[in-house]
């Protein structure tokens, strides 16, 4: 699950200074061939900064309400293109992880993300986020639709959201070692967000496995 999450990813990796791009691998050349057939049928291709704005954003050209069911929050989802139409951020049935700690580079994110689909997408609210992580999500949800939404959260508003859920907080170590426990991830029935508030309405069981 964690390789075919990271081939997905990697599918819509970019690489944000050009100068830096020819520096390491030369200007719009391939990643080189390892020589092992299971590898080579995965290179990713890489993707500039500015291939990936001339996309059309995921709400491009979504109309719609933003429902606001269930609790309130004061915060909101962490880019624009986290939104699915243009009154916000809407998702059903979401996966929801929250994290005590700042998220500070993709690699932390492969196993959660491998439990992401288009039907239960992943919420994830930190305490932080590093700017290249945040990008790369960012990036990834223009260029291959993942299904995933990023939130930076107050300590008072991520406990708040884990005990709606009945999930316990997964700690930034945890997190870096590759953990994530059953109870630290949770299924709301559904999440509503723009730029600066969310609202979330937990399932009546509050938890769900991954």
């Amino acid at each position: 699950m964690i390789v075919l999450a990271g081939g997905a990813l990697l599918a819509g990796a970019l690489l944000l200074d050009r100068r830096e791009r020819r520096r390491l691998t030369g200007a719009d050349e391939p990643a080189p061939a390892r020589g092992v057939e299971a590898v080579d049928r995965n290179v990713p291709t890489y993707v500039t900064q500015d291939e990936i704005d001339a996309m059309p954003a995921p709400s491009s050209g979504q109309g719609g309400d933003l429902p606001r069911r269930g609790e309130g929050f004061a915060f909101g989802h962490a880019h624009p293109d986290f939104a699915t139409n243009s009154a916000g951020a809407s998702l059903d049935t979401p996966r929801v992880l929250v994290v005590d700690g700042d998220v500070t580079s993709m690699r932390e994110l492969l196993r959660p993300l491998s439990g992401a689909t288009p039907e239960h997408p992943l919420a994830i609210v930190a305490a932080g986020w590093h700017p290249e992580v945040l990008t790369t999500l960012a990036a990834n949800r223009r260029a291959v639709g993942l299904p995933v939404l990023a939130a930076t959260g107050s300590t008072q508003d991520r406990r708040r959201l884990a005990e709606l859920l009945g999930i316990e907080s997964l700690e930034a170590a945890d997190l870096q070692a590759g953990y994530l426990p059953d109870s630290a991830v949770g299924r709301a029935a559904h999440w509503s967000s723009t730029g600066a508030r969310t609202w979330v309405e937990p399932e009546p069981e509050g938890r769900t496995s991954t």
